[in-house]
């Protein structure tokens, strides 16, 4: 069966409090808490008044302090950020502090725009010294750890999970090499997710952390039990893409619109809402369950982990319902 996730960017709308943003993710993680949820992702985002994922790890610990049960992670680390050593000591210690509950995800771009980089790139890697510093950081949190010279305590022994995300082939490769999950963002890299999971599954090796290939797959989703219902939330959902790739203004705080007086798309606009989204589970639940029957049947995915930008915090909620019961029960 197909397990469930999800992804929370945490969205900060312009007639909100950064709090109410808060405030929103931990409902939302608790009501997965109660559910059949997998896992709950905060993704690393920097230099974005509409995205507050930035300080992860301690989002993180909120989100597990309000919470009991569910696995709550990183999706991911941006490793051009941080060393593998502070990140052994960072998620090491949530791990001391909430055991078995913590995972992350590890990335290679930066998430955030060239001028931001400049001010918090610690390295940029190519592949293989992005993947070594992955074994790196693999032996801090292992027991081996201890025979460093300069261990990152409390992470040495930890054993946290990890899990290599991506968006291209050279992420497929690494997570195959080192036999280590792969999720793959298919949510905003739609169209090399095939090309990318046949190298992972084909060129997997099995390792202590697996013994056969496990694929994670982003998505969007905007459920609603009406087709009235979900027309509107697609009409924000475009509305947030459109905001996020900088074609309807400068970087802000995501503003919502009336989806009964939506703006006119121009033909830039509506060139990038034919050709630049990612794969989606919207609709109504009939067209929500033959999407995901379709995205399954296709790529074999062992989870999906759902993205949803909406601000409503019952419609979120009810989004993520009838995803949770669409991907466990079609």
């Amino acid at each position: 069966m197909t397990k469930v996730s999800i992804l929370n960017l945490i969205p900060k709308f312009n007639d909100e409090t950064l709090k109410d943003a808060y405030d929103r993710a931990v409902k939302l993680a608790q009501f997965a808490d109660n559910a059949d949820f997998t896992r709950y992702w905060v993704a690393e985002h920097h230099n974005s008044p509409g995205v507050l994922g930035a300080a992860t790890d301690t989002v993180l610990c909120h989100l597990l302090n309000h919470t009991s049960k569910i696995i709550v992670g990183a999706g991911g680390v941006m490793l051009p950020n941080h060393t593998p050593f502070q990140v052994a000591e960072r998620y090491g210690t949530l791990e001391a502090l909430f055991p078995g509950r913590v995972d992350f995800g590890i990335g290679r771009a930066p998430g955030t725009d060239i001028e931001t980089a400049k001010l918090i790139y610690r390295n940029t890697y190519q592949k293989e010294a992005f993947k070594q510093t992955i074994i790196d950081l693999l032996t801090y949190m292992s027991d081996e750890g201890k025979n460093l010279k300069s261990a990152p305590y409390p992470g040495v022994g930890s054993e946290v999970p990890v899990v290599i995300l991506g968006s291209s082939e050279t992420s497929a490769y690494i997570a195959a090499e080192l036999g280590l999950p792969y999720s793959f963002a298919g949510h905003f890299a739609p169209n090399t997710i095939g090309y990318a999971l046949d190298i992972y599954r084909s060129k997997f090796k099995p390792s202590k952390y697996l013994d056969k290939p496990y694929v994670m797959l982003g998505v969007t989703c905007n459920i609603a039990k009406t087709k009235e219902d979900a027309d509107r939330l697609e009409q924000q959902a475009i509305s947030i893409f459109l905001q996020i790739n900088n074609v309807t203004q400068e970087r802000a705080e995501f503003f919502k619109i009336d989806p009964d007086n939506a703006p006119e798309y121009t033909s830039m606009q509506k060139f990038l809402i034919r050709t630049s989204r990612g794969l989606s589970i919207n609709g109504d639940i009939d067209v929500a369950r033959d999407k995901c029957k379709e995205i399954k049947e296709l790529y074999q995915p062992d989870e999906l982990i759902g993205a949803s930008y909406i601000a409503e915090e019952d419609k979120l909620i009810d989004n993520f319902k009838y995803f949770e019961d669409i991907v466990l029960n079609d």
